[in-house]
Order: C-alpha cells, then structure tokens, then sequence
C-alpha cells in the first residue's frame, strides 16, 4: 500500500510540474512593421518584459513607467518602454483586446494584432 502511495505521488508531482513548466509566460503582438514579445509573471497580472523584433531578432526594451489601467472597463496597463538609442514608446495592453497598440514619441502609432 505505501508503495502505491509512493507512486501515486510521485505521478501527481510530475505531472504537476509539466503542466507549468508549458504554461504560456508570454504573448506576440505581430504588425506589418514589426513584433512585440511581452513576458508576464506566472499569473499573467504584470509584464515583466518587453521585446521588439528588428531584422528577424528580439530586442529587449527597458520599462521605465507603467500605468495601470484595472479600474478602467476594459482593464490593462499601458507600459512607457525605452529602446537602446533612447527613444521611448508607449505600450498599451488591454487585457481582453486581440490587439495591442504602440505609440513613439514622434506621434507614430501602430496597432499589433495578438499571435494565436
């Protein structure tokens, strides 16, 4: 009976941990122009990373503001992101949009589409 026991445990551990070692810590955004990566914590109630694609790699993107958008119908956060030469943009993730939207300080906006 212990032995049983034993393996029974064992099974629900292993199988425990596989199922969050594959939960999705992430999210793509894909435009005509570029890609967003945004890295979640494990809840997915922050965004711990930003990354945008450039000539077919990731580059990741400081974060040095953040606004969050809870008590807003809609819910989200916009996050204010910095790129290696400086330039900001604004992230604006709502949380039951396909959808995200960027802004650059010049006033260029794009929309992403969510990657299923």
């Amino acid at each position: 009976m212990n032995k049983l026991f034993s393996w029974s445990l064992a099974l629900v551990l292993m199988l425990t941990l596989q199922s969050t070692a594959f939960s999705q810590d992430f999210f793509v955004y894909d435009g005509d122009d570029f890609s967003v990566w945004l890295e979640t914590n494990s809840d997915k109630s922050k965004i711990t990373g930003v990354k945008f694609s450039a000539e077919g790699q990731w580059h990741a993107f400081k974060i040095i503001d953040f606004y969050n958008l809870e008590s807003d119908s809609k819910g989200g956060f916009v996050y204010v992101v910095k790129d290696g030469a400086g330039n900001e943009f604004t992230v604006d993730y709502r949380r039951y949009a396909d959808y995200i939207v960027v802004h650059a300080e010049d006033g260029t906006e794009w929309r992403l589409r969510r990657r299923k």
